[in-house]
């Protein structure tokens, strides 16, 4: 791989520059979720709060260079994007851990036949991108305690009611596994939290005290 980046530089998921998969520029570009601006004026964007989940946030606004790299992390083949997304949300996450407390995380998983197609499960990598140097030089434990039992159709466009009857028992607790007591849900976008509010139920069904969301990107 170093080899070939020295051959052909990578180009910028943000901004398609060469020199970087996600450029400092693009990466400075990214806006928190949750506006300084809004604080005890608003309902805070970032949040959302559940009946199985306790709560989820997100790191940064689904726009611009972020949308733009989390479509090439899903739907183009571009896997190493995982890291540096990662890492610039970890600040985010070391917040919601201040309200967890100590916890693991579970990356949402995709249907067999998408993970067979994609090569990868963006959550899975996103966890485990996250995972490192939190908390400071150490490392979160990661579970991969879920699948999914069943194919999904796509969800863009669909209200939360909708996605949650697409949902409707598609998540399961993999074979053999019991959820720690404290969980942080990965995943790679937050937008009604249907997908975070139906694993979370599977998990507290299997054990769990409380669980938690995080995304990279909040659509709103």
């Amino acid at each position: 791989m170093a080899l070939l980046d020295v051959l052909l530089p990578p180009s910028c998921a943000g901004c398609g520059r060469y020199g970087a998969r996600l450029c400092d520029a693009c990466l400075t570009s990214f806006r928190p979720a949750s506006p300084a601006g809004v604080t005890f004026v608003q309902a805070d964007p970032s949040i959302v709060v559940g009946e199985s989940l306790t709560l989820a946030v997100a790191a940064f606004r689904h726009e611009g260079a972020v949308r733009r790299a989390l479509a090439r992390l899903k739907y183009g083949g571009a896997a190493s994007l995982a890291e540096p997304l990662a890492r610039a949300a970890r600040p985010a996450l070391g917040d919601l851990l201040a309200i967890s407390g100590p916890a693991e995380l579970v990356p949402v998983p995709v249907h067999v036949d998408r993970l067979r197609r994609r090569g990868y499960n963006q959550a899975a990598l996103l966890a485990a991108g996250l995972a490192t140097g939190l908390p400071a030089d150490g490392r979160l434990p990661v579970m991969d305690c879920l699948v999914r039992r069943r194919a999904t159709i796509r969800m863009h466009g669909l209200d939360r009611a909708a996605r949650l009857r697409n949902l409707r028992e598609a998540f399961a607790l993999r074979h053999g596994a019991r959820p720690p007591p404290v969980v942080i849900l990965v995943d790679d976008i937050l937008t009604t939290a249907a997908t975070l509010e139906a694993c979370a139920g599977v998990l507290l069904a299997g054990g769990a005290t409380s669980v938690y969301g995080f995304a990279i990107g909040r659509e709103v």
